[in-house]
């Protein structure tokens, strides 16, 4: 299940909670919901996802370098266990802006593979 959540409206940022498995099929609904957003700032909570694979990961990828390039911004919120493992273990950690647990954010933006 994604889920669509806005703040107060004086503030340009939406937070999408992600549910479940992040595979192929909720990543291609993950992509038709982020199509349509012009929020400066998109958060992903990603505490509920209890699966992720490759295609869940590359879909985070694409998402970040959509909104990127847009002059939008996409922040991943407590991810999930298998969620970070993933993320660390493609190297896409080093490129995705993350906030951890605590506050603590972590992300170098360099393209994995570059």
């Amino acid at each position: 299940m994604i889920l669509l959540t806005s703040p107060e409206p004086a503030e340009d940022r939406v937070e999408i909670t992600v549910r479940g498995d992040l595979d192929a099929v909720k990543g291609a609904e993950l992509r038709r919901v982020l199509g349509g957003l012009t929020a400066a700032t998109v958060e992903l909570d990603l505490d509920q996802v209890v699966f992720i694979d490759c295609a869940g990961a590359r879909t985070l990828l694409r998402a970040d370098e959509h909104l990127r390039g847009l002059g939008q911004e996409m922040v991943i919120v407590r991810p999930s266990g298998p969620v970070l493992r993933l993320l660390r273990l493609l190297g896409f950690d080093s490129h995705l802006l993350i906030r951890y647990p605590g506050g603590a954010v972590g992300a170098s933006r360099t393209p994995p593979g570059h």
